[in-house]
This record gives C-alpha cells, structure tokens and sequence, in this order.
C-alpha cells in the first residue's frame, strides 16, 4: 500500500458520502475526486466512519479485481460494520440504497474472540481465536451507482460498500468451510460455492484483517463479526427482491431488501 497522504480534497468527498448515508438518498455518480491509491481509501474510510459516529460491530472482506492484484500487491479489501441483525424464521431486511448500488452476498461469519497476536493459519489455530461461526448475508449497497467502475478505491473509501450484516445459524466449526452455498433471487439461483474455495478461505480472510490491523489501517477487537468473504458470487438485488441462501443441510436463511432510510448511530 502507498504511503502517498490523502487528497487534500478529501473531506469534500467524505461529506458527500457522509450526507447520503444519513439521508439515505442516492447519488448520481460516486463523488470527485476519487481516491487513487489504496492509503487515500483507507483514509476516506476511516474519516467517514469516524463521522458516522457508531461502533463498529464488525468488518467485511472483499475481493480485488484479478487485473489490479498484482500492481496492488493484495487481494482482498476490508471494510467496517456498523450494523448487525439476527435473522429469525422471517426473512430479514436488507437496506439497499435506491438509485445507488445494491447487492446481497451469501458469507460465513466469524465472531472474534480475541485478536490474534500472530499470522492465523487456518484449521485449529484460527478456530482459536473464534466465539462462534453463523451463516449470513452481507448486505452490500452505496449510495453511488457506480461505486463498481471506481472498484476499489471507491468501495474501499465508501466503507466497504457495506450496509450491514444479517446474521443466521451456528454452523459447525468443523465443516463449515466445506458446506455447499447456494443462493436464489427471488427463486432463481444465482450462484454456488464453497467457502473454502474463495482464495485460501475464511481464515485467510482473518488473516488479511489482522495484518491490517498490526499496520494500524483498521482497529480490530474481541466481539466483532467477520464477514469472511462473498462465497456465491455478489448478486445485485432490488428493492422488493427476496433473497434466499442454503448453507448444505445446516441452515437455509432469507431476507427481503427494502429502501434505505438513513443512518442512524
């Protein structure tokens, strides 16, 4: 990652960014000037968070474009939490924002224990650091249409793109890597995977947040949920839209995206 200082612009950028989540209203195009190197994002991301004024319950981990992975030196993105929900037996809601960009993602969630000292390696040693594992959905929206042409600088600056966490069952610790994920929009089905399949997996993913976090680029702490990484694919989802994901035979969960209606911390 450069260390190049932030635009002096950036503020400007935030402010914008920082009005439409709390109005809820969408943008016509993701604001100037976009961040040009991953350390501008990271330091849009951490003034908008700061400006937002709420705890974060947690981080989301993404992927970069396969063309931009080895100029960046990187492969994934992390972005902060600020919302987390329980899905019960009805299908949760899902903010999105309407006009800007919104998408549901099938992930495995990891609830930190305690922050790794050290590298996590995956099987035994990252289930050391784990409170509990849950199906769920990242619920992935911007106020900006085409935060996906600025990927990902843009998502990146604009936390992640994340609007949420919507948290389902426990899964086994010892086979949830390995279940077959399948998810529908409105009863088609969009895609399959396997966790375990995505990259080196979700403790890879924990991985990448801990050394980000030795760097001082995100705080992590105990409690916090990781949302280890989009295993079907990320499935853009409209307003009305039902979304439906099954993790094997351990969990089926479900949510409906509804408008967007403001932050509030």
């Amino acid at each position: 990652m450069s260390d190049r200082p932030p635009s002096p612009a950036a503020p400007d950028l935030v402010a914008e960014l920082l009005a439409a989540r709390r109005s809820g209203r969408s943008l016509p195009a993701f604001p100037a000037p976009v961040p040009a190197t991953l350390a501008e994002a990271y330091a849009v991301q951490q003034r908008l968070t700061a400006a937002l004024a709420a705890p974060v319950l947690g981080w989301k981990v993404g992927r970069i474009p396969p063309a931009l992975i080895a100029a960046l030196g990187a492969e994934r993105v992390a972005g902060p939490v600020l919302r987390v929900a329980e899905i019960g037996d009805q299908p949760g809601a899902a903010s999105i924002f309407a006009g800007g960009a919104g998408a549901i993602e099938a992930e495995v969630m990891l609830k930190l224990r305690v922050v790794p000292e050290g590298p996590v390696t995956g099987g035994d040693d990252g289930a050391a650091w784990i409170d509990e594992i849950r199906a769920g959905f990242e619920v992935a929206s911007s106020p900006a249409p085409d935060v996906h042409d600025h990927a990902p600088y843009g998502i990146v600056a604009d936390l992640g793109i994340n609007n949420g966490l919507l948290l389902g069952p426990r899964l086994d610790p010892g086979d949830f890597a390995e279940l077959v994920i399948e998810t529908q929009i409105d009863g088609a089905m969009v895609g399959t995977g396997r966790a375990i399949d995505v990259l080196d997996g979700p403790w890879g993913s924990l991985d990448f947040l801990v050394n980000l976090h030795r760097r001082g680029v995100i705080r992590l702490e105990p409690g916090q949920w990781i949302s280890a990484g989009a295993i079907t694919g990320v499935h853009p989802i409209a307003v009305g839209q039902t979304a439906t994901a099954r993790f094997g035979s351990a969990a089926r969960i479900a949510c409906i995206a509804v408008a967007e209606t403001g932050f509030k911390p």
